[in-house]
């Protein structure tokens, strides 16, 4: 192989082998060096698209990317609706990875892009089940807030939900405060006050999570973001989970019950 440049192979689902394609050989593919965005797709738009832009663009430039060529949500709506121009709601994935193949050390900043995209589920309304996870805990990172492709935390700790055969997996982060859930934030109720991790705590910057504090700034209830040990959690009288696609009450964490009365103000931010 002296004098050549990087070759990969592609195996095929007819178990031949061939060259390429390359795209698949990307440094999003080999590093997770890269962002994307989990967003809805309802009525011709993309829903909170704002929000979804500016959180990527904040990623882009905390992970050294340029914007340049870099696609606007508009444009991204216009590829959705001339692709998809009468579909039901769908759940779109907006992957952005870095240029260029070198190994740790990037070779460029530009950026690919894709789109996955598949039939909007809305998420479970009740998970009986949840645990504080004891030995997967969230890093702190500058990045930690962001959506990368580094999602190898999350991957482990749903497995190991899975395997105990539960519905919901709470993440501490390494100082062992409440970070957020498996797939999305997390919150609870206390004599009427919210409460939910601070961005401090390491967990992912939500679009959900933005979208329930601002509802409850407006209605004038009172919302603390803040450093928690786990014991706040089972103090609460309810507690739910959110992402952008929606709310989910929890019933049990270990021993400790919780109200699941849907909070009507809140769920309908995601109708």
């Amino acid at each position: 192989m002296n004098g050549f440049d990087t070759v990969f192979l592609f195996k095929k689902e007819n178990d031949e082998w061939s060259f390429g394609p390359l795209d698949w050989h990307n440094r999003g593919f080999l590093f997770g060096d890269g962002l994307f965005e989990t967003m809805v797709f309802q009525n011709k738009k993309i829903r909170f698209s704002d929000d979804h832009e500016l959180r990527l663009m904040e990623g882009v430039d905390i992970l050294g990317l340029e914007r340049t060529g870099i696609s606007s949500i508009h444009h991204i709506e216009k590829i959705l609706n001339l692709f998809f121009p009468k579909s039901e709601p769908l759940r779109i994935r907006w992957n952005i990875f870095r240029r260029g193949l070198g190994k740790y050390s990037p070779t460029e900043n530009l950026t690919h892009e894709t789109l996955q995209i598949e039939s909007f589920i809305k998420p479970v309304g009740l998970k009986i089940n949840a645990f504080v996870s004891e030995k997967i805990r969230v890093p702190e990172l500058p990045w930690s807030h962001c959506k990368t492709m580094n999602a190898l935390t999350y991957v482990m700790a749903n497995q190991d939900r899975v395997n105990r055969k539960m519905d919901e997996v709470i993440l501490l982060n390494s100082k062992g405060l409440v970070s957020e859930a498996g797939s999305s934030n997390i919150f609870w109720v206390r004599n009427g006050v919210y409460f939910t991790p601070s961005l401090s705590c390491s967990c992912i910057s939500g679009i959900g999570r933005k979208q329930i504090i601002k509802k409850l700034n407006q209605l004038g209830i009172e919302i603390i973001e803040g450093e928690f040990l786990p014991v706040e959690l089972i103090k609460a009288d309810k507690v739910f989970t959110s992402n952008v696609t929606g709310i989910s009450h929890i019933h049990k964490i270990g021993e400790w019950e919780f109200e699941t009365n849907p909070d009507n103000a809140i769920e309908q931010i995601f109708h």
